[in-house]
């Protein structure tokens, strides 16, 4: 598959997706609702049929209704938009991505000593 990166709203309806495992248009609906975002049945209709075409998404018919599960697991469709982070704004060097992260003043203690135990495992 061609990471093609989605846009806020297509991420929306992935993680209900990844919430719901398939739904219809109506459980989606919901799903994002419950999560804060409000939108009209016919623009998640398109936003799923737009997902679909890009491979993101399977559909079958059930009865008159269709439904719709993600074709991608939300840790690889992760780890491709962090492949597409770490090379479009840090040049491919995850060591400068790493440093972006750890001048944030957002880290808490308990984030930064969950990075020492990943990194303490990675190590030879």
């Amino acid at each position: 598959m061609t990471w093609t990166s989605l846009t806020e709203l297509q991420l929306a309806v992935m993680k209900a997706l990844w919430t719901l495992g398939e739904g219809s248009v109506s459980d989606v609906l919901a799903t994002m609702a419950e999560d804060g975002k409000a939108l009209a049945p016919t623009t998640v209709a398109t936003l799923l049929q737009r997902l679909s075409k890009q491979g993101w998404v399977s559909t079958r018919k059930v009865g008159r209704h269709f439904v719709y599960r993600a074709q991608v697991e939300r840790q690889e469709a992760a780890s491709g938009a962090l492949a597409r982070l770490v090379r479009t704004f840090f040049g491919g060097s995850a060591s400068a991505l790493t440093a972006q992260l750890l001048e944030s003043d957002e880290l808490t203690a308990s984030e930064l000593e969950q990075m020492r135990r990943l990194l303490a495992k990675k190590e030879p």
